[in-house]
């Protein structure tokens, strides 16, 4: 991984003791294994490095259980930890705007601002796994057996509001390949990712 400038510094190991103890507690997927594999889409895109990005991608997921505004969360945790930690070296802005980005990382949809720089790349590197046939099915083992744990949901339920949640992904993604055009094609095979996922959801419901 050398997208990344952060990793040797205390805050950012204190992200990966926070994720490691999220795995123990049942993520499957939301987990440091997500964390790298978002670092290297940024890196094999040739993404220009943003150290505001860089703490995003660490802290999007940081927080990550059975209750409501995880990304809330996760975003206040790194401004609590931001101050308490070495490693970080932006300013008061950069900080707010990490803040801001990691709640980007809630629906998924592009902002058009020059504020939030970063949002285009945080959403492509959180979502391009759904670009792979592959993945998206592995993936969505994982999330399933990761929700069954936190939520002590059946497979029914989960199959339930991941079709809901999925669906309202759709439209968002495909809102995003209209505003963020030079990742269009990207998107396209985003949604049919979430296609994928969606029918995999359907037969597992109708199995039930």
């Amino acid at each position: 991984m050398t997208w990344s400038r952060i990793q040797r510094t205390e805050l950012a190991t204190e992200a990966y003791v926070l994720m490691n103890e999220n795995e123990m507690a049942g993520c499957q997927y939301h987990n440091n294994q997500h964390i790298e594999e978002m670092y290297q889409y940024l890196e094999d895109t040739d993404e220009p490095y943003d150290e505001a990005l860089d703490w995003v991608v660490m802290f999007h997921d940081v927080v990550y259980d059975e209750k409501p505004m995880k990304e809330e969360r996760s975003a206040k945790l790194f401004f609590d930890l931001v101050y308490k930690y070495r490693g970080c070296n932006m300013d008061t802005n950069d900080i707010d705007r990490v803040q801001l980005l990691i709640m980007e990382t809630e629906h998924h949809k592009v902002t058009d601002d020059v504020y939030l720089e970063g949002s285009s790349a945080i959403i492509r590197a959180d979502l391009h796994a759904l670009a792979s046939k592959v993945d998206t099915i592995n993936n969505f083992t994982k999330i399933m057996n990761e929700s069954m744990s936190l939520y002590g949901c059946t497979t029914e339920e989960f199959a339930t509001n991941n079709i809901q949640f999925m669906t309202g992904l759709h439209q968002r993604v495909a809102t995003n390949s209209l505003v963020d055009i030079e990742h269009k094609e990207l998107y396209s095979k985003i949604i049919k990712g979430i296609e994928l996922t969606i029918r995999l959801a359907k037969a597992l419901k109708d199995a039930e």
